[in-house]
């Protein structure tokens, strides 16, 4: 019996790894390439069958050429703005006061726990016709139009570029710089010719990515556009407004669509063959780094700034959802708190963030797993597939989705479960390159001395590989609980009636004017999301693996 048991054990080995590696392609294919492959089809979808014309359409009309102009603007400028104070903020927070760093770092990550449209109905409470600056003034400022939607991404956007820059910052060896003033660099030529350089891989990541981001966002633009034509704004209206034409959706998509995977070749093609190493096996000089007020005083003030910037509109956030309508009527009122659409939105976005996070983390560090330790055919396309979820704009899921999942045999459309796997497939590939990174720090010979004392492939990960990634596994737990709470690019296409996250809700309120009760709910959402990342940090805790980090 034993060595049925021994050989059924072996065979199960065998088998799993490429079962499982199976089931992760097909899960792939069916959720990132079919749906991504149904927007590029129905964009060349004509009457009489494939036909170039529905792109011919947009190029012809000026209206969306426009709109793509301006998308462009937007994203340049916006990423102008978050590199500069994103670069500001890194270097206050790890070279500036010691007192003022945790405060610097607290402040300017608290975009993250928020909605991204939150800033949008701050800014239209703040500065639109009726706002509060207007009325204690008395007069006609508009912040509706470019100002506003580029203040707003710029809000949303810059802790992405903080948090990129400075992970690099960090590790730069500082004697560097002061041997170059020691050879009598100026402040200033210091930081253009060795700090900036030496940054340069987080500047460039960074950079590129909230393009990509601001590219793909309609929920600011739509908020504070003020008739201002956006791309993403259009193929959003394009499939839920009257219009309705996927087609042409669908090619605004494929627009869209450019951008994301151009950003991702430029990172690699500029990084590739560029040395920033500055962490060597020879210590640092224990001195204490010499103030540069030159560049240290113009960081920190812009840093205190952004934080401020960040402070204010939460702050009018949190009036406004407790009078009536503030600046207007500052009656202290709970109404708006007892709105039952919100709700019941709230509880919907918690089972679909609860049930999605577990689902990512858990897929993700067992396909990080497989691709790590298995060698099976296509294991590079399944990693990339898995990455390109990711790399891909929200509204491009979201439109995929409804084309791929409206009819049999996957009718999906208008269900909980397609919001928990739009989710799933758009956060998984942040749990793969976690547990990819953990993985590469584990010795395998912890694993080939477990499977030689008779424990099986499967009993090995759960014993030995599981708990010695469980910082991973809560990393990416954590990091797909959060936005999943506060998605909206794609699940603003899945909802339907009864079915509506807090994040579609918050943003119908604020379209609606109705900007007490989306504060209120958006209030509520925050809230939710900082009790949950309390209680994952307490598991970890109590653990003993304590997620560095985990906010962000």
């Amino acid at each position: 019996m034993r060595g049925r048991g021994a050989r059924a054990g072996a065979v199960v080995d065998a088998v799993l790894p490429s079962a499982l590696a199976l089931v992760f392609a097909a899960g792939l294919g069916v959720f990132v390439v079919w749906p991504v492959g149904r927007v590029m089809i129905t964009s060349l979808e004509g009457d009489a069958g494939f036909t170039l014309a529905n792109y011919a359409a947009f190029l012809r009309t000026r209206y969306y050429l426009l709109s793509l102009r301006n998308s462009l603007i937007l994203a340049t400028a916006v990423t102008a703005v978050t590199l500069i104070v994103g670069f500001a903020i890194a270097m206050a927070a790890t070279r500036g006061p010691r007192w003022l760093r945790g405060p610097v770092r607290t402040a300017s990550l608290l975009p993250l726990i928020a909605p991204s449209y939150i800033f949008g109905v701050a800014l239209i409470i703040l500065g639109g016709r009726r706002g509060l600056v207007n009325v204690a003034l008395g007069t006609d400022f508009r912040l509706l139009g470019w100002p506003g939607v580029i203040l707003g991404q710029a809000l949303t956007l810059f802790p992405l570029a903080y948090l990129m820059i400075e992970n690099v910052l960090a590790t730069v060896d500082r004697t560097l710089e002061d041997s170059a003033s020691d050879l009598g660099a100026g402040d200033i030529r210091v930081l253009r010719t060795i700090t900036v350089p030496l940054v340069a891989p987080g500047l460039v990541r960074a950079g590129l990515m909230v393009f990509a981001l601001s590219m793909a966002d309609f929920a600011t633009p739509a908020i504070l556009g003020g008739g201002v034509a956006f791309l993403a704004q259009d193929a959003l209206l394009l499939v839920i407004g009257a219009e309705f034409n996927l087609r042409l959706a669908s090619v605004l998509s494929v627009v869209l669509m450019v951008p994301s995977l151009v950003v991702f070749l430029a990172q690699h093609g500029w990084l590739v063959g560029r040395s920033y190493v500055t962490v060597t096996g020879r210590g640092a000089a224990a001195e204490p780094r010499r103030a540069v007020p030159a560049v240290d005083v113009p960081c920190l003030l812009l840093a205190l700034v952004a934080c401020l910037a960040v402070l204010l509109p939460m702050t009018v956030v949190g009036l406004g959802a407790f009078t009536r309508f503030v600046g207007v009527n500052n009656r202290l009122t709970l109404e708006h708190f007892a709105n039952i659409r919100g709700l019941h939105s709230l509880d919907l976005s918690l089972r679909m963030a609860g049930a999605s996070a577990v689902a990512v983390a858990g897929l993700g560090l067992l396909l990080a797993y497989l691709l790590a330790r298995t060698p099976f055919p296509g294991r590079r396309l399944v990693e990339f597939v898995a990455l390109l979820g990711f790399a891909l704009p929200g509204t491009v899921l979201g439109i995929g989705y409804v084309l791929a999942f409206n009819e049999p045999p996957l009718h999906l459309t208008g269900t909980f479960w397609i919001l928990v796997l739009s989710c799933l497939f758009h956060y998984l590939a942040v749990a793969v390159e976690t547990g990819l990174g953990k993985l590469a720090q584990l010795d395998p010979s912890l694993e080939e001395a477990s499977t030689d004392l008779g424990a099986s492939r499967l009993g090995t990960f759960v014993r030995i590989v599981f708990p010695l990634t469980g910082t991973a596994f809560l990393a990416a737990l954590t990091y797909a609980f959060v936005n999943s709470m506060l998605t909206l690019s794609a699940i603003v296409f899945l909802i339907s009636p009864g079915r509506e996250p807090a994040s579609s809700v918050i943003f119908a309120f604020a379209r609606q004017g109705e900007l007490g009760v989306a504060s209120a709910i958006s209030l509520l959402l925050m809230t939710v999301v900082l009790i949950a990342l309390g209680v994952i940090r307490a598991v970890a805790r109590g653990s003993g693996r304590l997620v560095l980090g985990a906010a962000g």
